[in-house]
């Protein structure tokens, strides 16, 4: 099964949001996903005014995210890709790591194309889009913004993986996300995998409606708000938390 969890995070509670986040994975791990996706900065929160904020929360790739999740993915054999903050030498990213039905990590993603909120405190990535294998085929990773980085688009073009995975925190604007996305990726026929978070933060709302698309369809869908998890089989048959 691929599967997505939506969550509102308490901002600066890392360790309180990963345990709740920690349950809703089991269930999902439990409901037979075997590609699970969480949404982008899930145990942190997303706007922080500078990087002083947002360092006491940052990590290495196998920081307490990873210790969070690395049993989970082990004990199921599923691959879980979950978005974190990131220190490396001293330089913050908004990042995802990626660990495999093996327990062990992946590959990790920084994100590339910034958004307002990002640029407070992330430097931009700097690591090439990753590619690597699933039960279901060949995945990709993409945070948020770069849904709209033209360098992105050019790498599914270019390597036309079967999965992408997009932890994200999509602002509210008043309409549902999911048509502007499969918009972005037309031409591409793979699935997408968007974790989203929902609720307000620093009083700017987040879409929800995390989902999985296949080819400019919605497989299935969560709601505006709520926290949950939604999957679908690769035959197509949609399974949510309820």
């Amino acid at each position: 099964m691929l599967a997505v969890v939506q969550f509102k995070p308490r901002r600066g509670a890392r360790n309180a949001n990963l345990v709740s986040l920690v349950k809703l994975a089991t269930a999902a791990l439990e409901g037979g996903a075997k590609v699970l996706v969480l949404p982008e900065m899930c145990a942190t929160g997303y706007r922080f005014p500078n990087p002083e904020v947002v360092r006491p929360m940052s990590e290495p790739p196998r920081g307490p995210t990873f210790k969070a999740f690395q049993p989970l993915a082990k004990q199921y054999g599923a691959y879980i890709v979950v978005g974190f903050v990131e220190d490396f030498e001293g330089k913050l990213y908004n990042a995802a790591i990626v660990i495999n039905g093996e327990g062990k990590v992946e590959t990790l993603y920084r994100k590339r194309l910034l958004y307002i909120d990002d640029h407070t405190w992330a430097n931009p990535g700097d690591l090439p889009y990753p590619v690597f294998r699933t039960p279901y085929g060949t995945a990709t990773v993409g945070i948020c913004m770069d849904i709209n980085d033209p360098r992105f688009l050019t790498h599914l073009k270019r390597t036309k993986p079967d999965i992408v995975c997009f932890p994200t925190n999509w602002v509210d604007e008043g309409d549902n996300p999911q048509g502007y996305w499969m918009s972005q990726l037309r031409g591409w026929n793979g699935y997408l995998l968007a974790a989203d978070r929902y609720g307000e933060e620093d009083g700017v709302g987040f879409c929800g409606r995390s989902c999985v698309l296949k080819a400019g369809t919605v497989l299935v869908s969560g709601p505006p708000e709520g926290d949950g998890w939604w999957g679908v089989q690769p035959e197509e048959k949609p399974v949510s938390s309820g």
